[in-house]
């Protein structure tokens, strides 16, 4: 009786080698617009309201993209309301004109959305607690705990609290002035995030 003895080695890494090379190539973007900076973080606006949005500079025409895997549930002249399949979540993206996509419709994470109506996109994440309470969850956090990045190409690096990378301290004057809270923490990291909301 002749035993093989081939090793599946060589099949197990040549996988590995195949799904990095389609990843390489063909990756969903990580992030809200294909380029930009932070126009500003979320907080008081000019008005001494709160605005719990994230605002991206951004050139016009600049695609933009979902973050989640999700469903659509609004499409506007200038938005796109997007529910995670993963979380209790709504994910919304104003300043754009959407795709044409309609209520109800699937999107992967990394699906382009619309693209930019002018200089400015606005993301913000919405949280629906158990017993139907929504709160505000800091989006530059919740990119972060979730692998993503405000901009495939940070066209303007800045200083900004909210560009803090995988390390978020959230100041005062926007948790608690816009009640944000923390993001739950994400499925899957490969790199350690941090995230405090002083409020």
């Amino acid at each position: 009786m002749i035993v093989s003895t081939m090793s599946t080695a060589p099949y197990v890494l040549g996988a590995i080698a195949g799904v990095a090379l389609v990843k390489t190539f063909f990756r969903a973007r990580r992030a809200v617009v294909k380029e930009g900076s932070v126009g500003a973080c979320p907080g008081t606006s000019h008005g001494g309201g709160c605005d719990p949005s994230l605002e991206i500079d951004t050139p016009a025409g600049t695609p933009v993209y979902s973050t989640a895997s999700a469903r659509v549930v609004a499409v506007g002249d200038h938005f796109v309301l997007v529910a995670s399949l993963s979380e209790p979540v709504v994910l919304m993206m104003n300043g754009i004109t959407p795709e044409p996509i309609v209520e109800g419709q699937y999107v992967g994470r990394g699906q382009k959305l619309g693209t930019a109506i002018g200089a400015h996109v606005y993301f913000s994440v919405t949280e629906f607690l158990p017993g139907g309470q929504a709160v505000a969850i800091d989006p530059a956090s919740w990119l972060a705990s979730r692998g993503q990045k405000i901009a495939h190409k940070n066209t303007n690096p800045g200083s900004s609290w909210c560009e803090g990378g995988r390390h978020i301290e959230v100041p005062l004057a926007a948790g608690r002035g816009c009640d944000l809270h923390e993001p739950d923490k994400g499925g899957f990291a490969l790199l350690p995030v941090s995230v405090s909301v002083d409020r």
